[in-house]
């Protein structure tokens, strides 16, 4: 039996999301959150640039999405209070509170006044409390300046003892030396026993008004190891074994830095305070008590160089006035008095050159150039320069093109020729120079006579 099918068609209408647009809304944090828009646009201050947060502002920043449809039917989503607004308020709050508690901190700080009666690396003080304390802050007035060795602060408590002389720091292990001037207040803190690197520290810890005029001096912050003890404010030189002082006689290698000690290191020990370039070097320290030198002139290191070790002189190794020849001459700085120097960053060799003082790379550069005209004038030669051949009616030709002179090789002898005239013939019986002829005769002997 026959059957028939029927089927069912549905017809449906698919709507798609053709835009959407974030609106935000900046307002008054003690206002009531906005209602949601129902218009398109929104209208009254909803906006769609995201405002920036404004240091200090309290408003709260609203934001909604305006989802618009294929079929020209519109939606807005749910009202949010932007979290990245709120976070950005909040960190400013916070920071003010820290701003705040620090300046407070501040103010609650003793105020102690050093009692020292000249420069001198032992400070002193009488402070209002009875013991001291880990976490101890103070405001410290220095009538006088450090020294180059090492700060200490000893205070007098209220009761009449002392707190003994503790050790003064600029940063982490640096000592403080002449690092602040007279008439300086400094924010200091006491710790106990902390450990910084692989070290426990106790001590004062400056925190602020330090002197930072240091635009005229290059640190070498990096650690260098002491081959021997070196003391502060020392011109120091290195070979593979570390950095100790410069000195007449001794060698260095020139391919490690000079540098200016600005702290003492103890022998095999490692030291960050040292400087590439410093203002204020007492060569004393280096060269004895009574060296001296001619002031505004620049100051020279002699002695001599092979390969990369530099031998000091064992005289006049620090001179401004470089006179022998057989010398190399390091360029270390410009006197500023007759025995200070401003350490220069930078130090450039010299050799003395027909009573001139030149550097060392100026002469390597000349002889470079001289070497290299030389060697372009041998390659044109040796690229023009060509031999010639040919055979004539009169015989085979050899010679060039840069001379007069040639071989001609004829049935009878061979000839010397220049500027186209023969000069000397050898033939089988007899051989010719000019006009004269040397020339076998009948009996055997030998016949020299005008041609």
């Amino acid at each position: 039996m026959a059957i028939k099918a029927s089927a069912a068609i549905t017809l449906s209408s698919i709507r798609d999301l053709q835009s959407c647009t974030r609106y935000y809304l900046l307002q008054s944090s003690t206002s009531a959150k906005p209602a949601k828009p129902t218009a398109k646009p929104p209208g009254g201050n909803w906006v769609t640039a995201e405002p920036s947060y404004t240091a200090g502002s309290t408003n709260s920043l609203y934001f909604c999405d305006l989802n618009v449809f294929s079929d020209g039917d519109y939606a807005y989503s749910d009202v949010s209070l932007s979290s990245s607004y709120e976070a950005a308020k909040a960190a400013y709050n916070k920071a003010q509170t820290a701003q705040s508690t620090a300046e407070e901190a501040l103010s609650n700080a003793e105020c102690i006044v050093g009692t020292q009666t000249a420069s001198t690396n032992a400070w002193t003080g009488r402070a209002s409390f009875a013991s001291l304390q880990d976490g101890q802050v103070i405001m410290y007035w220095l009538p006088y300046a450090g020294t180059s060795t090492a700060a200490t602060l000893n205070l007098t408590l209220s009761g009449g003892g002392t707190t003994g002389a503790k050790e003064v720091y600029i940063n982490a292990t640096t000592r403080c030396t002449t690092h602040i001037a007279a008439g300086n207040m400094v924010q200091m803190v006491y710790r106990v026993g902390v450990t910084i690197g692989t070290g426990t520290y106790t001590g004062w810890w400056i925190s602020r008004a330090l002197n930072d005029n240091t635009y005229d001096r290059i640190r070498f912050n990096n650690a260098i190891k002491a081959k021997t003890a070196i003391s502060a404010s020392r011109l120091i030189v290195a070979d593979s074994g570390g950095y100790y002082h410069l000195g007449a006689g001794m060698g260095f290698h020139v391919d490690k830095p000079i540098l200016w000690a600005g702290s003492a290191i103890s022998a095999a020990a490692t030291g960050t305070n040292n400087f590439l370039s410093f203002p204020s070097c007492t060569l004393r320290n280096n060269a004895g008590s009574s060296w001296t030198a001619t002031q505004y002139a620049t100051l020279y290191l002699a002695g001599t160089l092979a390969g990369n070790v530099f031998t000091v002189a064992s005289e006049n190794w620090l001179t401004t006035a470089p006179a022998i020849e057989s010398l190399t001459y390091i360029s270390l700085g410009y006197m500023y008095s007759t025995y200070q120097m401003y350490f220069y960053p930078e130090h450039p060799m010299y050799r003395l050159v027909n009573g001139v003082l030149t550097a060392i790379s100026q002469i390597a550069y000349e002889a470079q150039v001289a070497a290299d005209s030389a060697q372009a004038t041998a390659e044109a030669v040796q690229t023009d320069f060509k031999r010639v051949v040919r055979i004539d009616d009169d015989g085979l030709h050899v010679g060039d093109n840069l001379s007069n002179g040639e071989v001609l090789i004829d049935s009878e002898s061979v000839n010397v020729v220049l500027g186209g005239k023969k000069y000397s013939k050898f033939a089988g019986s007899y051989v010719q120079f000019g006009n004269y002829q040397l020339r076998r005769s009948s009996d055997g002997g030998l016949v020299f006579k005008l041609a």
